[in-house]
């Protein structure tokens, strides 16, 4: 399975703009770019994602290795949101709105539990981000898989460009809301304990 990601035309990235900096609620994208057949093979993507069977990812001979263009902008935008409202625990209210209901069970928490930062997503520092691109997983009706590399700016723990799975859903058909479904790194990594001391898992 993991070969199967290796290939040249699965490093397709969709890159956002850099800083991914919310501005009056608004995630700004402004760069897309698409990588070449001869782009650097991608890292070992680990672990499928809970809820996604090894032959639903892409990379399988019989599959169409999908673009960018065939991602709901939509559910492009709640990726976005999610990463800087969940991810870096920056609105986490907002982050419980974008969260899937399959999310929330994995949380299994309250609400006010939730606004603790103690959730179902690894936490990654979002403030002075560089960059985020997205390697596009799989896109299927009502169902969208990414890839994030995030790039941090200057910090004191040392991280650096770290790699993280999504998963969005659509329920309820077309006009549905995209909520974020699965978050979780491609490999193990050590970052610093969320704010508040909900690090995620």
């Amino acid at each position: 399975m993991i070969e199967r990601f290796r290939s040249p035309a699965f490093a397709r990235v969709i890159v956002w703009g850099s800083g991914l900096v919310l501005i009056a609620g608004v995630v700004a994208f402004v760069t897309v770019r698409l990588g070449s057949e001869d782009s650097p093979p991608v890292a070992d993507r680990g672990t499928v994602p809970a809820g996604y069977a090894a032959e639903d990812l892409p990379g399988a001979d019989t599959q169409t290795t999908p673009k960018e263009s065939d991602v709901p902008n939509a559910a492009r935008d709640v990726a976005g949101e999610f990463v800087l409202a969940a991810v870096g625990r920056e609105n986490l209210p907002k982050a419980w709105k974008l969260a899937d209901r399959d999310l929330k069970q994995a949380c299994a928490c309250t609400y006010e539990e939730w606004l603790t930062g103690n959730i179902p997503v690894q936490y990654f520092p979002t403030k002075g981000l560089e960059g985020a691109s997205f390697a596009v997983n799989e896109v299927s009706p009502g169902r969208v898989v990414l890839q994030v590399l995030l790039t941090p700016g200057k910090n004191e723990d040392g991280l650096g460009p770290t790699e993280f799975y999504i998963g969005l859903r659509q329920r309820g058909g077309k006009g549905a809301p995209w909520l974020v479904d699965y978050w979780a790194p491609v490999n193990v990594v050590a970052v610093p304990a969320a704010p508040g001391g909900g690090a995620g898992s």
